[in-house]
């Protein structure tokens, strides 16, 4: 198969879903990106379907060398004490960069091979696919994440630049409820420093403050 690259949860957390969290807090970038990509800090993690996982690539461009994968969402098990809405445990990664429609990622991680899950839980399969942990692109239109809960988030609403002073667009859920950080937006676009440019579920294209990867509780 050719692999695609695309421009409520229980009060308890099992250790699974703190796996999940890995990639939520900002931290400080091990080294600097190239020259001529824009700067991230954030996490989020892999929506793509393709059981064979996402691709990562060298460069941000389709042709470039893939350098490894991120393992596919893996359905939640009955041992699973918390679960994602969807029921789908997702490869977590650090967001660091950004250039023409792709992400730099590196850290990746999906919640089943993560060594504390494995001695709690024992080893559990994400389809045969090893996920890559390094550095390298992956397409925006396989990227997803949370609303985080942090600095002054705009209530039900995107900013319409990456600045709190920014006028505010209202925006809604999957559901049509008014946003907020306890869900993710439909599209993630582009990210500066610790904003994340997005699209909502009714079309209304903004900025965030900021995206995480934690994929049960609210992420702050």
């Amino acid at each position: 198969m050719k692999h695609r690259d695309i421009g409520k949860p229980r009060c308890v957390i099992s250790a699974v879903a703190l796996a999940a969290s890995v990639a939520t807090a900002p931290t400080a970038m091990a080294q600097p990106v190239p020259d001529g990509v824009t700067p991230c800090d954030m996490g989020g993690y892999s929506i793509d379907m393709d059981p064979h996982g996402a691709n990562v690539r060298a460069a941000p461009a389709r042709n470039a060398r893939v350098v490894g994968r991120l393992a596919p969402p893996i359905k939640a098990g009955p041992k699973d004490e918390a679960e994602p809405g969807d029921g789908l445990w997702r490869t977590t990664f650090r967001i660091v960069g950004f250039k023409d429609g792709w992400f730099l990622i590196e850290k990746g991680l999906h919640p089943f091979d993560d060594p504390e899950n494995i001695a709690n839980m024992g080893r559990r399969s994400t389809g045969g696919v090893k996920t890559y942990s390094g550095r390298g692109w992956i397409a925006a239109g396989l990227v997803g994440g949370q609303y985080a809960n942090t600095g002054l988030p705009p209530e039900g609403a995107l900013y319409a630049e990456p600045r709190e002073d920014a006028q505010r667009l209202p925006a809604k859920t999957r559901l049509g409820a008014p946003i907020g950080a306890d869900g993710g937006p439909k599209k993630v676009l582009a990210c500066l420093g610790d904003w994340v440019k997005v699209e909502s579920f009714d079309g209304v294209t903004g900025w965030w403050r900021t995206l995480c990867s934690t994929q049960v509780t609210n992420c702050s």
